[in-house]
């Protein structure tokens, strides 16, 4: 296998990473110090729209663990010196466009994403937002609510738990020890002049970076940017003072023992930040040991020794000090020998364990990862705003990269025994407290276009759909078939998931573990994907690499061996991540929700199965079931990005007209289901903090001629926008998340409105439902709420077709579906058919108390 890498891949990847970092982008510096970042791309008509601003949770200094940062970003779109937070949200909305922020521990983003069309306008609204903020007094208390609810589903995280343990065992004086969401009792004393001041010393122009991606020229570009940002003076600015954490001299440990299903562990080793010189073998290093299934500790933990469900590597390494991290999840019984077991991996590595492949392996996959960071217009934006942000260089990317090529099997060993030392090392894990029973291109022509697609349909009865996409170096192979709940026996669910991810693993030219090891040296990736309705697999490599990701794919539609051993390992596994869902409030009840409004209908169970039925299965249950879904009549491939036609196009013909099985496919009578035949009110009990409200009424599905209709309703009341949440989360403070789902099948599904809440306010967020859903009933939706929510399911829709993995499926999908592939013009005129007496007469049949389910989880 060491083989298969040779020298002349090796020099392809090194003049595709000269190819990458091509960008013909722009850096200027206004007259009040804020820099400007423009790449123009004209491949999509979007743009997205950036600000970095250089400070977060590390910067609040006196007030250090308060959340300070993390609060102030709440509050900057709740009103301006020219605008109130509602009609902010309502331009955005108007616009088609996206609005959104995250607050890190170095760094503050605000972004948003919008139609190219409206950038001028998304410009002056994000300056406004950003550096005119009034930080109204009534909202900060509403919006204190809020964020004691999310403090409050942190704490109900075990993940967030597991990280913050970490965290505060490893740093006892940087102030990487404190949670950037804050402490309760630290938030709940912050003042709001003391946000202003916070503020007005750290919002300035020369301390941030905007970032423009998209179909904006750079006069017009810089003629927006100096009309808003522009005309704001520069600030004082202090220079900041970062506590600097001492030699770790001794190993640390917290453990902590609660309400758990599973057992989580996390251990770290300090590591220096990102531009020092050990980070790219150390990065190699992460990406060898835990990236991928083919990955050290993947292969010895989970798939040889089973210690383990899962596990991964990271190198965390931003402008400061940073972790060397190894995260896993296992069965409370084998937590013990699951630290020896990763230190003899370790010492496997300081004693020469490397390979020239692995090296090789892990240089592809990061150069995978740098692609697909480019796939989107906001992917290219953050980017560009990270490298000058964080690292305080736009060009250090190529140097990076190419530091990675030259880097030795030697320099990943050194790096090894410097750094992954025993006795300077913080650990933290959460057991269960009653131990149970048993890329980017260089620079695109503004003429770009994306071919629509083609569809071959085979004499077998299997179709192939192809569509060129020659913007990025990368080619999407997805194979969709019908499946899901509705195609498991009883007392076999969670069967399709299971099988689809098998066939990623052992076949009869390969193992498993030489297929991920294939995949992950080519810097590939071999997904798979259960749902409702279909089970799918999907392949990403590079055009160069096409030829094994179809012979990969055909071995396994082919010729899988359904080993015993690996099957046991991905049962335990699917079995695992249920169990971390028990862990979950939401997930826990909005599964509890599915059983009780559907009942015996199939989707009352989830794609991913129950424990109870997963433990009967057997290997002969699983051929029977691939015996039944895998077969000529029931496959659709879809093929986008950048391929050769012709050679696809053999190479399939020859797999679904000659290779494949090609038995009938029995297609599943549409099972009809109207919701539960009375209204049910139940309480489940959790020991959380929180509360989350469902309530649940019956859809109409996929193929249903009014599907539409339900996606606009959805629409209006999701967001930040719409008068749900404008009444419970804005105006009453009643709720920290609020807003609608769809549990969809072909024929039927489940409308659900949830909301997280406390347990003592559940009455009122129900009623406050209740009101909207009257007032969609009565026909009161207007015609401006309806074109706000036309305009972003369009915009979305762009969005989301950026991308050629998404393309796939959705081609896919439609197909296996039987329903027509639309152009984004045909989508359009569909949307603006609806109207506000369509919506109503939607919310008339099916919104209807007497066939509902509300179900409350908490306390």
């Amino acid at each position: 296998m060491d083989n298969f890498v040779n020298h002349s891949w090796e020099e392809d990847k090194a003049k595709l990473v000269d190819q990458l970092f091509q960008e013909q982008f722009e850096r200027g510096v206004l007259s009040n110090g804020m820099t400007l970042l423009h790449l123009p791309d004209f491949s999509s008509e979007l743009v997205s729209v950036q600000v970095w601003v250089k400070t977060g949770s590390i910067h609040e200094e006196t007030l250090s663990g308060s959340g300070l940062s993390h609060f102030l970003e709440h509050l900057l779109f709740k009103g301006t010196e020219r605008r109130e937070g509602k009609q902010i949200s309502r331009e955005l909305n108007a616009l088609g466009a996206d609005m959104n922020a995250y607050t890190t521990f170095d760094h503050t983003v605000y972004y948003i994403d919008a139609p190219s069309s409206a950038f001028a306008q998304v410009v002056e609204l994000l300056c406004d937002c950003v550096l005119h903020s009034v930080l109204p007094a009534g909202e900060i208390e509403s919006e204190r609510d809020v964020i004691l609810r999310e403090i409050d589903m942190d704490l109900d995280d075990p993940d967030r738990q597991l990280s913050q343990a970490l965290f505060r065992t490893a740093f006892r004086v940087h102030p990487y020890r404190e949670p950037v969401i804050g402490h309760r009792n630290l938030f709940e004393q912050i003042k709001r002049d003391e946000l202003l001041d916070y503020y007005r010393t750290h919002y300035v122009p020369n301390n941030m970076v905007l970032s423009i991606v998209g179909a904006v020229g750079l006069d017009e570009c810089k003629s927006a940017v100096k009309a808003s940002f522009g005309q704001v003076p520069r600030g004082r600015l202090a220079a900041k003072r970062i506590p600097e954490e001492p030699m770790q001299l001794s190993l640390r440990r917290e453990a902590i023992r609660g309400n758990y299903a599973v057992s989580r562990g996390s251990f770290g080793f300090k590591s220096p930040c990102l531009s020092h010189r050990d980070s790219p073998a150390l990065d190699l290093l992460a990406y060898i040991l835990g990236a991928g299934e083919s990955s050290l500790l993947w292969e010895q933990l989970r798939n040889k020794k089973r210690l383990v469900n899962y596990i991964d590597c990271c190198n965390w390494n931003p402008d400061d000090a940073g972790l060397f991290e190894i995260s896993y999840i296992c069965d409370h019984n084998k937590q013990s020998e699951v630290e020896p077991a990763i230190f003899e991996v370790f010492n496997e590595v300081c004693d020469s364990g490397l390979t020239e492949s692995m090296l090789q392996k892990a240089r592809a996959q990061m150069l995978k990862d740098e692609i697909n960071r480019r796939k989107t217009i906001s992917g290219k934006a953050s980017r560009l705003g990270f490298a000058e942000t964080v690292i305080g260089d736009i060009g250090y990317g190529y140097r990076y990269f190419k530091q990675l090529q030259t880097t030795r099997l030697q320099d990943v060993q050194a790096v090894a025994e410097r750094y992954l030392v025993e006795e300077r090392m913080s650990s933290a894990v959460l057991r269960p407290e009653i131990e149970a029973d048993g890329k980017a291109l260089a620079p695109a022509s503004t003429n770009s276009k994306t071919k629509t697609h083609e569809l071959i349909q085979f004499a077998s009865g299997a179709r192939l759909l192809l569509q060129k996409d020659t913007r990025l170096p990368k080619v999407h192979i997805r194979c969709v078939m019908l499946g899901g709940p509705a195609y498991e026996p009883v007392g076999r669910r969670g069967i399709s998931e299971l099988l689809a991810e098998l066939l990623t693993k052992d076949t009869a030219h390969r193992s498993a573990s030489e297929v991920s090891m294939l995949v992950d040296r080519i810097g590939g990736s071999f997904t798979t994907n259960g749902g409702n309705n279909t089970i799918s697999l999907a392949m990403e490599v590079l055009p160069s690499d096409i030829d094994i990701a179809l012979e990969l794919l055909s071995d396994a539609l082919t010729c899988p061996t359904f080993e015993v051993s690996t099957f046991q390992t991905e049962l335990e596994g699917q079995i695992s991540s249920l169990k971390e869902e028990e862990d979950d409030i939401f997930d826990c009840g909005f599964r509890a929700l599915r059983r009780h409004f559907f009942g015996k209908h199939p989707l009352a169970i989830d794609s991913s199965g129950q424990c109870e039925d997963l433990e009967l299965l057997t290997l002969d249950d699983l051929k029977a079931h691939f015996r039944r879904l895998v077969t000529a009549p029931n496959i659709v491939i879809s093929v986008v990005g950048d391929f050769e036609q012709a050679l696809v196009v053999k190479r399939m013909k020859r797999l679904l007209e000659s290779e494949i099985h090609m038995a009938p496919f029995e297609m599943n009578q549409a099972i009809a289901y109207d919701g539960p035949a009375e209204a049910l009110k139940l309480k489940d009990t959790m020991d959380r903090e929180q509360a989350v409200l469902f309530q649940a009424y019956p859809d109409v599905g996929i193929c249903s001629p009014d599907y539409l209709k339900g996606e606009l309703l959805n629409e209006l009341l999701n967001g930040m926008s719409s008068r749900l949440f404008e009444r419970v989360r804005e105006d009453r403070g009643l709720a920290y998340f609020v807003g609608t789902s769809r549990t969809l099948g072909l024929q039927t599904g489940m409308f659900t409105f949830y909301a997280g809440t406390h347990s003592e306010q559940t009455d009122e967020v129900a009623a406050e439902i209740d009101v909207e859903i009257a007032r969609v009933k009565a026909g009161q939706v207007t015609e401006e709420e309806l074109q706000h929510c036309r305009t972003r399911l369009k915009a979305s829709r762009l969005m989301a077709n950026q991308t050629i993995d998404a393309r796939a499926l959705d081609l896919a999908l439609k197909v296996a579906y039987g329903l027509p592939i639309e152009s984004d013009a045909e989508y359009a005129k569909k949307l603006d058919q609806v109207k506000s007496e369509s919506i109503a007469k939607f919310a008339n049949t099916f919104l209807n108390d007497e066939n509902s389910v509300r179900l409350i989880v908490g306390p």
